[in-house]
């Protein structure tokens, strides 16, 4: 059996636990993210905290090329159902699924009473000014990685941070093994989720989301190209009784990590 819990293996379902008792709350990475990033959030959160590594992540195994919304959406509604979890987290990728799966009214959801959207980085579309730079920096990407050219891979993704948070030598680490992931793992055959939307049917979202009864908080940044606050004023417009946050550029995963910590104590309690 795994000893690291960072990297859980298919005997737990690749889910890491910390903590006990009630109430117990699953935590979703984002997109080349791991459970490293995602434990941060779990800092000051009573009860029981699992932490999932979806699939291409974490040497659990991609589904194969062009991943879904729903398709991940799947996976998040068995994590859910598989650690009894009230509550839920997702950043980025991992919001976009749990968005799904509130939209479509999946049954699990009818379990959750608080759930967390950190910089959801889709809903149901995108300007299109925001869509062109989405297809242009993908097909950067896609470029680099067939090139295995990890430090030019290294040097895209840091240019859509704020410059103060580009020299920090943690993000630039951080950025590093992403690249590192991104050309020597099954991880890349996601790169096209950019370019998805999680909700399909406006309307039937629209419904859905209006009628779900658990409170939900919706946490972004500024100036972040991948997580547009657009996104997040849109997903928040659709939940009537959601709380939107709205932080400072570089705040979630590097310089505001207090306000992050304070933010969700008060919501999860």
């Amino acid at each position: 059996m795994s000893t690291d819990l960072n990297l859980p293996g298919p005997e737990s379902g690749f889910i890491a636990t910390f903590g006990s008792g009630e109430p117990h709350t699953l935590f979703g990475h984002g997109f080349a993210g791991a459970i490293r990033d995602t434990r941060p959030f779990g800092t000051g959160i009573t009860g029981t905290r699992h932490f999932l590594h979806l699939p291409g992540h974490g040497g659990r195994p991609s589904p194969g090329p062009g991943w879904t919304y729903p398709q991940i959406a799947e996976v998040l509604a068995d994590a859910v159902s598989t650690t009894s979890a009230s509550r839920a987290l997702g950043v980025s990728m991992s919001a976009g699924g749990l968005l799904h799966l509130l939209s479509i009214a999946h049954p699990v959801t009818r379990g959750l009473d608080k759930v967390a959207l950190v910089l959801p980085a889709s809903f149901t579309g995108f300007p299109a000014e925001v869509a062109a730079a989405n297809r242009s920096y993908l097909e950067q990407l896609r470029r680099l990685v067939a090139d295995e050219d990890i430090d030019g891979i290294v040097e895209l993704m840091l240019s859509r941070e704020p410059a103060e948070v580009a020299q920090m030598l943690p993000a630039r680490a951080w950025t590093k093994a992403k690249a590192e992931n991104l050309v020597h793992t099954d991880m890349s055959d996601g790169l096209g989720l950019a370019l998805e939307i999680a909700v399909a049917d406006a309307d039937e979202a629209a419904e859905n989301l209006r009628s779900f009864s658990g409170d939900v908080l919706v946490l972004t940044h500024e100036d972040d190209p991948a997580h547009p606050v657009s996104v997040a004023e849109d997903i928040h417009r659709a939940i009537p009784n959601s709380r939107l946050e709205v932080l400072p550029a570089g705040s979630i995963l590097w310089r505001g990590r207090h306000d992050v910590r304070r933010i969700l104590g008060e919501f999860f309690g």
